[in-house]
C-alpha cells in the first residue's frame, strides 16, 4: 500500500513540474511557443513580433517592443505613460492634454 502511494505522489509531482504544450507549427517549422513570428516561434505573454523580429514586450513601436501598461507610442517613439500630446507622452491618471500642452488633469 506505501508503495502505491509513493508512486503517486511521485507521479503527481512530475506532472506538475512538466508543461505541456501543444506543438506549433510556422511557416512548416515545428517551434516552440504560442505565437509566430515568421518562422520563429515566440511567448506571446513575454514577447511580440515586430516587422518580423521577435522583441520583449506586448506592442511595437517604430519596431521597437515596449510594455504597453507602462509606456505609449508617441509619432514613432516609446514614451512613459498612457497617451500622447505633441508627441510627448503623459498619464491619463494625473494630466491632460490641453491644445498641445500637457496639463494638471483639471487644469485644460
Amino acid at each position: 500500500m506505501k508503495f502505491k502511494v509513493i508512486l503517486f505522489e511521485t507521479f503527481f509531482l512530475l506532472l506538475t513540474r512538466l508543461h505541456l504544450h501543444e506543438a506549433l507549427t510556422c511557416n512548416g517549422l515545428r517551434v516552440n511557443g504560442d505565437a509566430c513570428c515568421g518562422s520563429q516561434g515566440y511567448s506571446s505573454s513575454t514577447s511580440t513580433c515586430c516587422n518580423g523580429f521577435i522583441k520583449a514586450g506586448n506592442a511595437c513601436c517604430g519596431g521597437l517592443g515596449y510594455s504597453s501598461p507602462t509606456s505609449t507610442c508617441c509619432n514613432g517613439f516609446i514614451k512613459a505613460g498612457n497617451a500622447c500630446c505633441d508627441g510627448l507622452g503623459y498619464s491619463t491618471s494625473t494630466s491632460t492634454c490641453c491644445n498641445g500642452y500637457i496639463k494638471p488633469r483639471n487644469a485644460c
